[in-house]
């Protein structure tokens, strides 16, 4: 017995059709690589904007210690000063022994230097760990960014080390801070009437080197102040600058 198939007629695609299905084709994997792409340079353009956003937090803590360091150590290079100018007199016959010891023992209660200052660079970091650095077009605020941090930052470092030992020195063998640093005011006025009837600070006070050191440790502190306040500068200039660049 004969077996008959049916014949279907089959439709003949023409050379346009397979044009259009390939131009459809390739405008979906382009559109799609464009998405993806637009997609991951607005994740990376959020995460560039987050950790400029904690940068500039970190700035105004680092302000806000700046202006507690500044007032810190203006006072100390004016005690200092005033230390300078009690020890000349005295050696110049100008005021009694009385007068020089009882001022400036008085200095001596309330002179405080010696506080470092760190800036707060977790945020820098993760910014060039995350490779968000690289995303900041300005060339201006990325020069202002890495100078902050990596020159003024590493100068900072520099002077907080040798700070530390001319503190070390001073309050050692110089001009001990009366009760030290953590005792209550009550206890350090006591110990401060118990030096003084004993005659305990004179033989730091009245020794011909004393105005030499001193004045080393005015220098170092202006020092310090003079870079604190060159700080403060770069903390206002690098705030401006990221405010105006924001992403």
């Amino acid at each position: 017995m004969e077996v008959h198939h049916p014949h279907h007629p089959t439709h003949k695609k023409k050379w346009s059709e397979y044009i259009i299905e390939f131009v459809m084709l390739f405008a979906a994997v382009t559109l799609g690589f464009f998405a993806e792409n637009v997609r991951e340079h607005q994740i990376v353009e959020h995460k560039t904007q987050q950790n400029l956003e904690s940068v500039i937090f970190d700035l105004k803590k680092d302000s806000t210690l700046l202006q507690d360091r500044l007032k810190e150590y203006r006072k100390a290079s004016l005690m200092l000063e005033n230390l300078n100018n009690l020890s000349i007199n005295y050696q110049l016959s100008n005021i009694s022994k009385k007068e020089f010891l009882d001022s400036a023992i008085n200095i001596s209660y309330t002179l405080r230097f010696g506080t470092s200052f760190y800036i707060n660079n977790s945020s820098y970091k993760n910014t060039i760990a995350s490779g968000s650095f690289s995303n900041i077009n300005s060339i201006e605020l990325k020069r202002t960014i890495s100078d902050y941090y990596e020159v003024y930052g590493a100068k900072l470092n520099d002077n907080n080390r040798i700070l530390d030992d001319v503190v070390e020195y001073y309050n050692a063998y110089t001009f001990p801070i009366i009760g030290g640093r953590f005792r209550s005011s009550e206890e350090r006025k006591y110990l401060k009437d118990f030096y003084i009837r004993n005659n305990m600070m004179n033989k730091y006070l009245l020794d011909k080197e004393f105005l030499t050191f001193n004045q080393k440790a005015k220098d170092r502190v202006d020092i310090y102040l003079q870079l604190l306040e060159v700080f403060n500068e770069k903390n206002a200039e690098l705030l401006t600058l990221l405010k105006k660049n924001k992403l």
